[in-house]
C-alpha cells in the first residue's frame, strides 16, 4: 500500500468516488454531469499530486491541485438541484371528496325535490342505498388511491434529496481528509522562482500603492483639518485675556443677578402666598362645584322620579274615579230609594194612626150598638 501523500490522495479519491457511485446508483460510464465533473477534477488532482510528489518543481503554487484545500470547492461542484413534488397535491383528496359529495347531493335533490320533506329519506341513507359506483365506496377508493399516488409522487424527490444530502456529506468528508496530504505536498514545493517572487512582489506593491494612495488622501484631508484647528487655536490663544476679563465681568454679573433674584423672591413672596391661597380657594371651589353638580344630578334624578310618580298617581286617580262611578250611581240610587222609603214610612205611619182612630170609632160604635141592643140579643 502506497503510504506517500500522493498515494493517500489517490486512495481517498478512489474511496470517495466509489461511495458516490453507490449512493447515486451510477457507474463510471453513466454518471450525471455534476458527478462527471467531480470525477474529472479529482482525477486531475490525483495526477497533479503524483507530479508534486515526484517532481515538485513542475507544479506551481497556483495549480488547480491546491484549490482542493479551499473550503466548499468540491461541495460546490457536487451540489445539484433535486426535483420537487407539487405543493398543491395535498389538497387533491379534499377537492375530490367535495366533488363527489356535491354530485351525490345534486342527484339527491333532483330525485326528491318534488317529495314532501317528511317523506324524504335522509341524504346518507339514500347515498348508502345507491349503486356501488355512486355510493361512498367509490369516494373511499378514490381518496385512498389519490393519497397513495401522492405518497408515491413524494417518494422520488425524497430519495433524491436524501441522496444529495449523503453525497454532500461524503464530499465534505473528502475535503477534510485531503487537507493533511495536500499540506504535505505543498510543503515539498521548491522555493518560489525569481519570476514568481517578482510577480508576487509586484502584486503586493500594487496593493500597497493603492493603500498608500488612500492613506495619502486621508492624510491630506487630515492636514487641512489640522491647519484649520491650528488657526482656531491661535484665535483662542489671542482671545484668552479677553475671555478672562469677560469671565470676571460674568462673575460680577452673576453675583448681582443672585442678589436681584433674592430680592425679587422676597418681594414676590406675598404674591406667591396670595397665589397659593387663590389656588387653594380654587381647589375648594372646584370641589364644591363638583359636589354641587353631584347634588344637582341627584336632585334631577329625584325630580324625574317625582314626576314619574305624579304621572302614575294621576293615572291611578283617573282609574279610581272610573272605578268609583258605578259605586257613586249605586249610592245615589240607594239614597233616592231611602228617601222614597222614608216618604212611604211616613205615609204608613199616618195611615196607621188614621186606622187606629177608625178602629177606636168602630169600637165606640160597637159599644153604642151594644148598649142600644135588646138585652136578650146581647
Amino acid at each position: 500500500m502506497d503510504t506517500s501523500a500522493a498515494g493517500r490522495v489517490g486512495v481517498l479519491v478512489a474511496t470517495a468516488l466509489n461511495r458516490v457511485d453507490r449512493i447515486a446508483g451510477t457507474r463510471p460510464s453513466n454518471r450525471p454531469p455534476h458527478l462527471a465533473q467531480l470525477t474529472t477534477v479529482l482525477q486531475a488532482a490525483v495526477a497533479e499530486a503524483r507530479t508534486a510528489e515526484d517532481h515538485p518543481k513542475r507544479v506551481g503554487r497556483d495549480a488547480d491541485l491546491w484549490r482542493l484545500r479551499e473550503p466548499g470547492y468540491l461541495r460546490g461542484i457536487v451540489e445539484h438541484p433535486v426535483s420537487r413534488a407539487g405543493s398543491g397535491l395535498v389538497l387533491l383528496p379534499v377537492v375530490l371528496t367535495w366533488v363527489l359529495l356535491g354530485a351525490a347531493e345534486f342527484l339527491y335533490v333532483r330525485e326528491y325535490v318534488a317529495v314532501p320533506v317528511g317523506s324524504r329519506p335522509s341524504f346518507f341513507a339514500d347515498w348508502l342505498a345507491q349503486p356501488w359506483y355512486r355510493g361512498p365506496f367509490v369516494l373511499s377508493a378514490v381518496i385512498v388511491l389519490t393519497v397513495v399516488w401522492i405518497m408515491l409522487g413524494y417518494r422520488g424527490p425524497a430519495r433524491e434529496q436524501a441522496a444529495a444530502d449523503e453525497l454532500d456529506r461524503v464530499v465534505h468528508q473528502l475535503e477534510v481528509d485531503l487537507l493533511p496530504p495536500l499540506t504535505v505536498l505543498r510543503s515539498r514545493l521548491a522555493p518560489a522562482s525569481p519570476v514568481e517572487v517578482t510577480r508576487q512582489a509586484a502584486a503586493d506593491l500594487t496593493a500597497a500603492s493603492a493603500k498608500f494612495a488612500a492613506a495619502t488622501d486621508t492624510l491630506a484631508t487630515a492636514a487641512s483639518v489640522v491647519d484649520r484647528l491650528a488657526a482656531v487655536v491661535e484665535r483662542l490663544a489671542a482671545a484668552v485675556p479677553d475671555l478672562r476679563a469677560q469671565a470676571d465681568r460674568l462673575a460680577d454679573l452673576d453675583g448681582r443677578l443672585e442678589r436681584s433674584v433674592a430680592e425679587t423672591a422676597r418681594q414676590v413672596k406675598p404674591m406667591t402666598d396670595a397665589v397659593e391661597a387663590v389656588t387653594s380657594a380654587a381647589a375648594t371651589a372646584a370641589d364644591t362645584t363638583s359636589r354641587s353638580e353631584a347634588v344637582l344630578k341627584e336632585a334631577t334624578t329625584r325630580l324625574d322620579e317625582a314626576a314619574a310618580l305624579a304621572t302614575r298617581t294621576a293615572e291611578h286617580q283617573s282609574t279610581l274615579a272610573t272605578a268609583r262611578e258605578p259605586f257613586t250611581e249605586a249610592a245615589t240610587a240607594v239614597a233616592s230609594a231611602a228617601t222614597k222609603l222614608d216618604t212611604a214610612a211616613s205615609a204608613t205611619r199616618d195611615t196607621a194612626a188614621r186606622l187606629g182612630e177608625v178602629i177606636k170609632d168602630v169600637n165606640w160604635l160597637t159599644m153604642v150598638a151594644d148598649g142600644l141592643r135588646h138585652p136578650d140579643h146581647r
